[in-house]
């Protein structure tokens, strides 16, 4: 991940912030006599989301923004802190002392800036009046009600490992047998010792905490995420109707694409997570295989690392997947120099804690631990920094992550930023890999001897990644001119909230 500057870091820098800065994902401008009522609407939808930062006594406007300062200071802070405490008003209290930050702009006028963080799952969805109808989430630049669909799903994130239940009329017979045998045969590779090949398979299923046998009735009585990894898709899709696996190879100039696995058509296979993953993780090792080959010296990088990068990516997609939503699928697409995983469901953790590392929640646990008896993933809560060390080490374009409460999108790249954008100049490449890694300010002349190109082309590779590609941002003007690479809305709100320990230790 690359370095996050501060948003601001002085009186001036704040204030012109505060007169461009227009309504965003993390960000709500509200003039405020006293603290408004649609406060809490954004409130709520910022629990809910990503979190982000309420400004009061700004009004958007155009050119640049109004500040009018709050009205009345002590009674917004009261109504702010009481209501706040008011379960009847709000189901979760999010706010603390340190995250409200009271700044006098001018002699008259007195904004109130209130960092609002994203709620734990367990507390989701945060909800206005006692009603859970009244539930916002952030799109967009603003907010809007949850749909009955969308609180569903906060109430599923809310309870995960929902793959653990036991299917009461679900046995052996709704498994398919040669992905059984086939798994049972692979992990008792990986533990010889624990003779899974000499038990029966339903004691195979027991043993591996797959399957019970029912105290009162006797019967053999299989979980739901077996089911899923396991099971036959017609079996699959009583418990889950709209279980949806694709896996698309769009390289090249296919119009459409060169090869599919799915469910939706007859195979040699039942479409089950494991035979899913098992077919596509053997095409992606292919295809990687073919693209490290094609060049040698080319070869930045191991082939096993990014396999294990590759196959980590799937894990991660099959396994915090919500299989009870409708939409979008499961959906694995290879293109170009790029791989894009995508699942429903929120993932569960903050992008953040995915970075870090050290914090795993999957959403289905009987099917990460079946993958990790097959050696399929990696430590537990590590999954993430390993793919983003690969990226950095490597000096490939970072990984993606979009997430909310519809679904995840992972995008990782075996390529680097500037050429990730192929439509991009060779001297607009060239100036991008340099302003990513060291940042530019006015003085462009002193780059002239670094890439071997004139000024005037620099300038205008310059103007084009600034204006055209919006791949550059420019801050300031005049000797304090300076360019960095645009960043996304989660480094952004990092930015803001870094600005915000900046403000508190100044006041």
């Amino acid at each position: 991940m690359r370095d996050i500057q501060p948003v601001f870091s002085s009186n001036e820098e704040l204030k012109d912030w505060l007169l461009n800065v227009h309504e965003k994902y993390y960000v709500e401008l509200k003039k405020a006599q006293e603290l408004p009522n649609a406060f809490w609407e954004t409130y709520s939808s910022f629990c809910n989301t990503s979190g982000g930062v309420v400004v009061l006594g700004v009004m958007e406007d155009y050119p640049q923004n109004i500040i009018q300062g709050v009205g009345n200071v002590e009674k917004t802070l009261t109504n702010l802190w009481d209501q706040l405490s008011n379960k009847n008003k709000v189901s979760f209290k999010n706010i603390n002392n340190e995250d409200v930050i009271e700044y006098k702009l001018d002699e008259n006028k007195t904004i109130i800036l209130v960092n609002v963080k994203e709620a734990p799952e367990g507390m989701k969805p945060v909800h206005l009046n006692d009603k859970l109808e009244n539930t916002w989430i952030r799109t967009g630049d603003g907010d809007r009600k949850a749909t009955k669909e969308q609180i569903a799903a906060f109430m599923r994130n809310a309870r995960p490992s929902q793959d653990d239940l036991v299917l009461d009329n679900f046995g052996m017979d709704d498994l398919d047998i040669d992905s059984v045998l086939a798994f049972k045969e692979r992990v008792n590779k990986r533990y010889p010792r624990q003779n899974y090949i000499e038990m029966t398979n339903e004691e195979f299923m027991i043993e591996i905490g797959a399957g019970i046998v029912d105290r009162i009735s006797g019967k053999f009585k299989i979980k739901r995420g077996t089911l899923l990894f396991l099971g036959k898709v017609n079996a699959i899709r009583e418990v889950y109707p709209h279980y949806h696996v694709d896996y698309f190879n769009r390289r090249g100039n296919n119009a459409r694409w060169s090869d599919r696995v799915t469910d939706d058509e007859p195979g040699e296979y039942q479409m089950n997570l494991y035979n899913f993953y098992t077919i596509v993780y053997g095409k992606l090792t292919i295809l990687l295989k073919e693209s490290f080959e094609l060049d040698q010296y080319q070869l930045r990088i191991p082939l096993s690392d990014f396999d294990v990068t590759i196959r980590e990516c799937l894990v991660n997609c099959l396994a915090h997947a919500d299989y009870d939503q409708g939409f979008p699928s499961t959906k694995i697409e290879v293109f170009d120099g790029w791989f894009n995983f995508v699942n429903p469901g929120k993932m569960l953790i903050s992008k953040m804690q995915f970075v870090m590392g050290g914090d795993s929640r999957p959403r289905n646990e009987i099917i990460m631990k079946q993958f990790r008896l097959l050696g399929a993933s990696e430590r537990q809560g590590f999954g993430g920094p390993l793919i983003y060390k690969t990226a950095v080490s490597n000096d490939f374009r970072r990984p993606e992550i979009i997430t909310d409460i519809e679904h995840t999108e992972l995008k990782i790249w075996n390529i680097d930023l500037a050429d990730s954008y192929p439509d991009l100049s060779d001297d607009e490449k060239m100036v991008f890999r340099y302003i990513i890694k060291n940042g530019a300010d006015k003085s462009l002349r002193k780059l002239v001897p670094i890439l071997g190109i004139t000024e005037y082309r620099i300038r205008k590779a310059i103007n084009s990644l600034v204006e055209e590609r919006h791949l550059l941002k420019k801050q300031g003007n005049g000797k304090s001119t300076r360019y960095f690479p645009e960043m996304e809305s989660i480094e952004m709100l990092t930015c803001l909230q870094m600005a915000l320990e900046m403000l508190k230790s100044q006041i």
